[in-house]
Order: C-alpha cells, then sequence, then structure tokens
C-alpha cells in the first residue's frame, strides 16, 4: 500500500505538471476563522497560551492570491495534508492528504473534464479497470429516492424524509435545512451509487454553494437558483468537490460576513478580498481527497488500510 499511495502521488503531479500547472506551498497555520459552518479546525497555541491560529483545512484563501497575483498561469495546485477537528472514522482521518487545484479559463464543465481526467491517469499507474461514468442531477436523485424536492422542502419534509428512511437522531432540533439534505444525501442516496463507476452530481442548492457562483437551471418545469458546483463519487466515496469559483468580491465579501457569525473579518481574509478586488481570472477550482481516491482505487473499505499513520496509530 505504501508503494501504490507513492505511485499515486507520483502520478498526480505528473499529471500536473506536464499542463504547466505550478505546485504551490500554502501555510498550514492560518489566522482565518473557520469558513464553512460545517468544517471545524483545529487551533494553534503558543506555549504561554496565546491563540495564535488554525491548522488550514484547505489551501483555498492563499492559493487564490497567487491566481490573482500570477493570472497568466494556466493552474496551480497543491497536494499536502489539510486538518479538520472532529473528523474521525471508517472514511475520515483529522489529518489528510488534499489535491487541490485552480484552473485558470475553466468553468464548470472544465473543471469536471480535468478532474475526471486525473481520476482515469491514477486508474493507469495503479492499474486499475477504466470506469464508467454516470452524470446525476442533485434534484432528480432526492426526487427518485426520497420523493421530495430538495429546492423547496421544509424541515419538517425533509425530517419525515429521514424518518421514513430509519434515521432517528438524538437532537433533531439542532438540525437545520442544509443539515437535512446533507444527512439525506449521505445516508439515502449515496450507499445507492454503483460501487465501479464514476458518479458527477451537479445542481446542488443556492445554499450550498460555499465559494462558487449561482446559476439558474430548470427542475420539474421551473427555473432554480442552484450553485455550480460538482462532487465526483467513486462509488460510494465522496472524491472530489469543485466550483466555478466566485470572483466578485462584493459577493465573497458578503458570504464571508454571513459566516463569521460576529467576528471580525481576519487579515489574511482581507487580503484574501483585495486580491479578488484586484482580479481573480475565470477559472474552476477542486478539491480532491488523496485517501479517498487510494480507497476507492484499491478497494478499501477504511481510511486506515491506506494511510500509513492515523489517529489510531500515530
Amino acid at each position: 500500500m505504501l508503494v501504490r499511495r507513492a505511485r499515486l502521488k507520483r502520478c498526480l503531479r505528473a499529471a500536473l505538471d506536464e499542463r504547466d500547472w505550478l505546485e504551490i506551498d500554502a501555510p498550514s497555520v492560518i489566522d482565518s476563522p473557520d469558513f464553512e459552518p460545517n468544517i471545524a479546525l483545529f487551533r494553534v497555541t503558543l506555549p504561554d497560551g496565546t491563540p495564535a491560529g488554525s491548522l488550514h483545512s484547505s489551501p483555498e484563501l492563499a492559493m487564490k492570491r497567487v491566481l490573482a497575483a500570477y493570472p497568466d498561469l494556466p493552474g496551480i495546485y497543491s497536494l499536502a495534508p489539510v486538518f479538520r477537528a472532529g473528523e474521525s472514522g471508517p472514511r475520515h482521518n483529522p489529518e489528510f492528504g488534499m489535491l487541490e487545484w485552480y484552473e485558470s479559463g475553466a468553468d464548470l464543465e472544465g473543471g469536471i473534464e480535468t478532474s475526471l481526467a486525473l481520476i482515469h491517469e491514477a486508474c493507469r499507474a495503479l492499474d486499475h479497470p477504466a470506469p464508467r461514468i454516470e452524470r446525476r442531477d442533485y434534484g432528480a436523485l432526492f426526487r427518485e429516492h426520497c420523493d421530495l424536492d430538495p429546492y423547496t422542502a421544509d424541515d419538517e419534509a425533509l425530517r419525515k424524509a429521514a424518518t421514513a428512511a430509519g434515521v432517528t437522531l438524538n437532537a433533531p432540533d439542532d438540525m437545520e435545512r442544509d443539515d437535512w439534505l446533507n444527512l439525506l444525501m449521505s445516508v439515502v442516496i449515496e450507499p445507492r451509487f454503483d460501487r465501479d463507476t464514476l458518479t458527477v452530481v451537479t445542481g446542488y442548492p443556492a445554499s450550498q454553494a460555499a465559494m462558487a457562483r449561482l446559476e439558474t437551471n430548470e427542475f420539474e418545469g421551473r427555473e432554480v437558483v442552484v450553485a455550480n458546483r460538482f462532487e465526483i463519487y467513486g462509488g460510494t466515496l465522496e472524491l472530489a468537490n469543485g466550483y466555478h469559483e466566485l470572483s466578485d468580491p462584493d459577493e465573497q465579501a458578503q458570504r464571508l460576513d454571513a459566516t463569521a457569525d460576529g467576528a471580525e473579518v481576519s487579515p489574511s481574509q482581507h487580503r484574501f478580498l483585495a486580491a479578488l478586488q484586484h482580479g481573480l481570472p475565470d477559472c474552476s477550482g477542486v478539491a480532491l481527497g488523496m485517501d479517498r481516491l487510494l480507497m476507492w482505487l484499491t478497494g478499501s473499505d477504511e481510511i486506515d488500510q491506506v494511510m500509513p499513520f492515523t489517529t489510531s496509530r500515530a
């Protein structure tokens, strides 16, 4: 497995280097607070207990600053550890390897194309059969498996769908609408994806856009605003999450304010917004979990099988 892991990392780097993309070293310790509400960061303190920042969960802000400063670069990438507190289990480890890239001039379809090309390169490097690819719409998946419209269903309808699927929660009153949607996606829909297929899902609700642009789609004969976002699953494993990146500095500032929960926007976030004011080139951005990809390529059921050191044996 160590040999396969090393081969996968060489393969991914070689594939992107051949495109003349530049590998970027992003800082691991950042001053930014949690950007996405569902991702908790490890806090870093000095020996005297003074807060010194957090371990990053993504190199995104730093990499976008690089791309804004050097817009002629065809693409940039980072292949390095990232950290997320509280994520531990068969498919999660608090520290894990992530390949994140930003491709200049690419939209959502370009991000999907590059992601699938990289995964196919990885398949060849590890002697994995070429997978079948299936495109699915988020709304259609919820209609098929949960019999509801995920763009209009209220909390009560989502709770009933979870109950009908046999899901019981200790504190359901703490669940917000996107929590219910994510729960149904992970418990009801994802387990039904074919193990040997790469499933590409698009059409996520606008509330799940994070740093993606929004667009108008049609669902069941009416217009809905959705995130310009995709996810790729290898079987039932989420492998990659990609956006047509938001470049509007005013809209991005509003989203930062909405997620700050009353906290001050940090200095690095101010520098990020200044970079957007300077101008971020039209680009797609994708984060691919390297350990998850190795799990799928080797048929492993637990992340512990593909990582040399996890929390259970660090």
